[in-house]
């Protein structure tokens, strides 16, 4: 499983030089104004002014922080009258959301899509992929499509883009052709790619019964990119949309038959609740976990982390640690070995 670790720690050509850096949660902000790219200037420009308006010059907020303000203000403005002099209103909110999400899809442009773009992607999204066998399961929390890119370069016969994300009802899928390898997997045979807070290049309609969209280009031509994404709110609505609640699912079931796992710059965020729980409901009587690898720097996240594999830890298993991302690709396979 992967998170914004993993993304932060990609490893690109030396000839691409990012605007900015893949962002952390707290990080959102500062790379949002690393942006220099003439395009986004004026969006950048209003997006901080629209924190300012809210919580002034000296505003020290994560973009978790502020996705879930941004909701429990429009919740709040509902029980205040409402007029045209209203200093809140819930238009003024739904603009600031709106341009919040074009925010989020720049920065991310702007780190890794032209990256994937200009070079080969990631060396070590590279070595990861290679190292996958037919049927293994990756869960990402990220929204870019560095490990979509990755699969389609380097995925072939392990890879299928219209079944590997494992939405439902894949025969609804369009456009999946832009993110197959040469060599597409069988539905049987593909890796499975969950990506449970959703994906710069989904469309996903609100039923499972109209088309999902595989979008080919992930950066801005005109207007807003539309996306379908579960922003970082404290209360993630999934059950919401049924194509998320699906993937949700087969991410527990995917835990639960796991037998090696590898958790790779996620730290399992006191404020994320739902994958906390995914993942204790999914382990808590699981006793053939064989290997938990831990790809991450900080001790805090490391303890955090055993923490939700408490209980499964009990019964022998095997754990390794390194460091980031490149230090566990560069161990594989033996990373993994029992």
């Amino acid at each position: 499983m992967l998170g914004a670790g993993a993304t932060v720690g990609a490893n690109f050509a030396s000839s691409f030089k990012p605007g900015c850096k893949p962002p952390l949660n707290a990080t959102f902000f500062t790379e949002l104004q690393r942006i220099t790219e003439q395009k986004y200037r004026k969006l950048v420009s209003e997006v901080i002014k629209d924190a300012v308006e809210l919580f002034g010059a000296n505003f020290d907020l994560t973009l978790e922080d502020y996705f879930t303000q941004l909701e429990f203000l429009a919740e709040a403005v509902q029980l205040a009258p409402q007029s045209a002099s209203a200093a809140i209103t819930t238009s003024q909110l739904n603009e600031k959301r709106e341009r919040l999400m074009h925010a989020l899809s720049a920065v991310l442009e702007v780190s890794t899509d032209a990256a994937i773009r200009t070079s080969a992607g990631c060396a070590h999204h590279k070595k990861l992929v290679q190292a996958l066998e037919q049927k293994d399961s990756l869960i990402s929390f990220n929204y870019d499509c560095v490990l979509d890119h990755a699969l389609r370069m380097h995925g072939s016969a392990k890879w299928s883009a219209k079944y590997g994300y494992a939405l439902p009802e894949p025969r609804r899928i369009e456009g999946y052709e832009h993110w197959d390898p040469p060599q597409p997997a069988t539905e049987s045979e593909t890796v499975h790619l969950l990506k449970l807070h959703g994906s710069l290049n989904w469309q996903l309609p609100p039923d499972r019964t109209s088309p999902i969209k595989l979008k080919q280009r992930l950066y801005m031509q005109r207007g807003t990119p539309r996306f379908s994404v579960i922003p970082p709110v404290w209360n993630k609505a999934i059950a919401a949309n049924q194509n998320f609640q699906a993937l949700w699912k087969n991410a527990e079931r995917a835990i639960r038959a796991a037998e090696h796992v590898a958790v790779v710059g996620f730290s399992f965020a006191a404020t994320d609740l739902p994958v906390q729980s995914l993942f204790r409901v999914a382990l808590a009587r699981k006793r053939d976990l064989r290997t938990l690898v831990i790809a991450n720097p900080s001790p805090d996240d490391r303890r955090r982390i055993r923490g939700v594999f408490a209980k499964p830890l009990q019964h022998g298993t095997v754990i390794r640690t390194y460091s980031d991302i490149g230090a566990f690709v560069d161990a594989l396979p033996d990373a993994l070995g029992a």
